[in-house]
């Protein structure tokens, strides 16, 4: 399994190395290594799970893409460890290898990955929560404890990654009242040893999240949309088991065809399996209520109308899906398939690095700007302007446009404080820089290409704030360009820069 896994991580981290020049065009990843730099239990958007773990991460090791990657990688292994792991744990070990296989082709587990964010955390989460709490209904004596205690925990940092965990949680009570062990789980001391250590280990967040007038909570709220049910978007959260998972389902239901038929009887059969892999085996099947939940319980709330969906929910939903194709398909005379989808995973690994070079090539002639977005280029431009005109200023922090404005600690200066915005107004003031009235920054505003610039008010806004505090604004103006073979384009874009200088005493 070792193996697999570290195959898995290498071809994803080479391929992004080779066909990829910078990290998610959203910033969402610099925004996890600004809110990393903070080591708080929570911020204006998301609770802190993932900001801790970049900013563990980035404590050690270099500030390259190369590196992020490998931690967008390296917390997959992580959840399909997990998996492997629960197999075991619902005594089903010959399904531990096939299982993790097949979620390797699953898009959330290989394209979608590469953005290290609150959703693709839980994608490491959620396995290990689902097997704690396996391991909990079915222990006694001091394993049934300390299971109790692994589950509390393992929950509560599922909820530090995401809120949306307490959909996950409330799938897994929901599956425990299913069957007649959970039910009798209930009866015992474990379920409110597990809640009481759940609450003990979120209560720090909670008080954080009080004395910051439920900061985080707010931001959930007004995610909601008051045009009524987008239809639309429940029609494909709806098909989302079947468009993110869609090559895993059909590759399972394909080599799972019993008593090694012919090619012709091979495909006759292909739709009866692929509907049978989905189907419970009555009503205490704990394990297709575990798999399925998740996702009907969010369809559920979107219909309603009580969320409005996202497609990035649908991330983490799968992790039980191929063990319960696996064991819906493997009753019979079926041969192991793990031999057939070891190669199928060989092959996969190779197609992915192989086409890397070319994605590369086609986003290039494309002129796709996020692979012309010059991040790095412009963090040493602009600090080596900063260095040349305020020699005798060190600079302390960055704000202006987040989370792009971020690129100036994660590519140029880490020591460099990111503030959202500008230093004394909300959502900075969630996580407030001391003292930063006498600490020079920097106001950074992306213009976008040259070509296309980008309707922005950041600079506006910049320029009114420092007059606001009684200074006139000087503008740092940069045009810069990515340059070198992967860049066969001139696309140079814009950035213009504030100067924020503490008062003379």
């Amino acid at each position: 399994m070792g193996l697999v896994l570290g195959l898995h991580v290498l071809a994803w981290v080479l391929a992004h190395g080779i066909s990829d020049t910078n990290l998610d065009g959203y910033a969402d990843m610099l925004e996890n290594f600004a809110w990393g730099q903070n080591w708080a239990w929570g911020s204006a958007k998301h609770p802190p799970l993932f900001a801790w773990v970049t900013g563990a991460w980035f404590a050690v090791f270099p500030h390259l893409d190369a590196a992020y990657h490998l931690l967008s990688y390296l917390n997959v292994a992580l959840g399909l460890f997990g998996v492997y792991r629960l197999a075991e744990a619902i005594e089903r070990p010959e399904l531990a290898v096939p299982a993790v296989l097949l979620l390797c082709l699953a898009f959330p587990y290989s394209t979608l990955a590469v953005k290290f964010n609150a959703n693709a955390i839980l994608l490491s989460a959620w396995p290990w929560v689902v097997l704690a709490w396996v391991r909990c209904v079915a222990s006694t004596g001091r394993a049934g404890v300390l299971w109790s205690l692994a589950l509390g925990v393992l929950s509560a940092l599922a909820m530090l990654g995401k809120y949306y965990s307490g959909v996950f949680l409330l799938a897994i009570f929901m599956s425990s009242l299913a069957s007649a062990n959970g039910r009798r789980w209930f009866a015992t001391y474990k379920p409110w040893l597990t809640l009481g250590v759940f609450v003990l280990c979120l209560t720090p967040h909670l008080l954080w999240l009080q004395a910051h007038d439920w900061v985080t909570l707010r931001y959930v709220g007004e995610q909601g949309s008051d045009d009524g049910v987008s239809w639309g978007m429940v029609l494909k959260f709806a098909l989302a088991p079947i468009a993110y998972w869609l090559l895993p389902w059909l590759l399972c239901a394909w080599v799972h065809a019993p008593n090694n038929p012919s090619l012709g009887q091979r495909l006759r059969g292909w739709p009866q399996r692929l509907l049978r892999s989905w189907q419970p085996q009555g009503w205490g099947d704990t394990l297709f209520w575990v798999a399925i939940l998740p996702w009907a319980i969010t369809l559920v709330f979107g219909i309603t109308g009580f969320v409005e969906l996202s497609m990035p929910w649908a991330i983490p939903i799968g992790y039980g899906f191929s063990l319960l194709w696996l064991r819906n398909l493997s009753l019979g005379n079926v041969q192991d398939p793990s031999a057939k989808l070891t190669q199928v995973f060989m092959v996969w690994c190779a197609l992915v690095v192989l086409v890397s070079p070319w994605y590369a090539w086609h986003q290039g002639q494309n002129g796709t700007p996020n692979h012309y977005l010059p991040r790095r280029e412009a963090a040493q431009a602009l600090l080596a302007t900063w260095h040349e005109r305020y020699p005798d200023q060190p600079l302390r922090w960055v704000g202006g446009q987040w989370a792009e404005n971020a690129l100036l600690a994660f590519y140029g200066n880490p020591d460099l404080r990111v503030v959202p915005g500008v230093p004394d107004q909300f959502p900075a003031t969630v996580t407030p820089l001391p003292n930063w009235q006498q600490q020079a920054g920097l106001l950074l505003c992306p213009l976008g290409p040259v070509d296309k610039p980008e309707p922005s008010s950041c600079e506006q806004d910049m320029r009114a704030w420092l007059s606001a505090q009684g200074q006139t604004p000087e503008a740092i103006e940069l045009t810069v360009a990515s340059q070198g073979v992967r860049f066969p384009q001139h696309k140079p874009f814009a950035y213009i820069a504030f100067a924020y200088l503490p008062p003379k005493p």
